[in-house]
């Protein structure tokens, strides 16, 4: 199914197309790291994420925002289920209802804007990242993980890494840091879209 006739199929309502977008979008984004976390801590669970986007999407005709130029349906929507586990934070917004906004007509200009980005959240995310991959790094390879812990929060040289763990040449010590970094690189990748595995 493509983009366009996702986009159609949810416009008109249709139970398929509605599936696909719980289980491609809100249930993944529901786990995701950067987002688990925030939901249980709001209490907002899956279900009123599904709820608050189809209300939003057909209800409130926001999906006639979408236009599809050069990014996905589903990119968009995950960005709008996202703002709206940032957007549950109490503290972010006071009082301020969102089912009280008013929409359309003059006081467009006055609705409430959804953040997209958290930068405090954004910043533990990724170091809950990093240490989730560094621990399979030292799994599958003690001694790499070693050398990239060295040489990427001590600072050391080839040279001193080389002398402190006894390798043979401190070109063998960056060739192995170099395949610790690819190696994090595509666990974080792997990670980031697959967050139940």
């Amino acid at each position: 199914m493509t983009d366009k006739e996702w986009y159609e199929r949810v416009k008109s309502g249709d139970d398929e197309a509605w599936r696909l977008v719980w289980e491609k979008v809100v249930e993944p984004e529901s786990v995701s790291v950067r987002s688990a976390d925030l939901m249980r801590r709001y209490s907002l669970a899956a279900d009123d994420l599904m709820g608050m986007l189809y209300e939003d999407l057909l209800g409130r005709g926001k999906i006639d925002l979408y236009r599809n130029d050069g990014g996905s349906f589903q990119g968009w929507l995950r960005t709008y289920v996202r703002g709206y586990v940032l957007g549950a934070d109490p503290y972010r917004h006071g009082e301020i209802s969102i089912d009280a906004v008013p929409v359309g007509g003059e006081d467009e200009a006055k609705t409430l804007d959804v953040p997209k980005e958290d930068y405090e959240v954004i910043r533990r995310e990724v170091w809950q990242m990093t240490l989730w991959c560094f621990r399979e790094l030292w799994n599958e390879d003690p001694e790499r993980c070693y050398i990239h812990l060295l040489k990427t929060r001590f600072f050391l040289s080839s040279e001193e890494v080389r002398d402190f763990l006894d390798v043979s040449s401190s070109a063998n010590v960056d060739q192995i840091f170099s395949r610790s970094i690819k190696f994090m690189r595509q666990r974080y990748q792997y990670h980031d879209t697959h967050p139940k595995d």
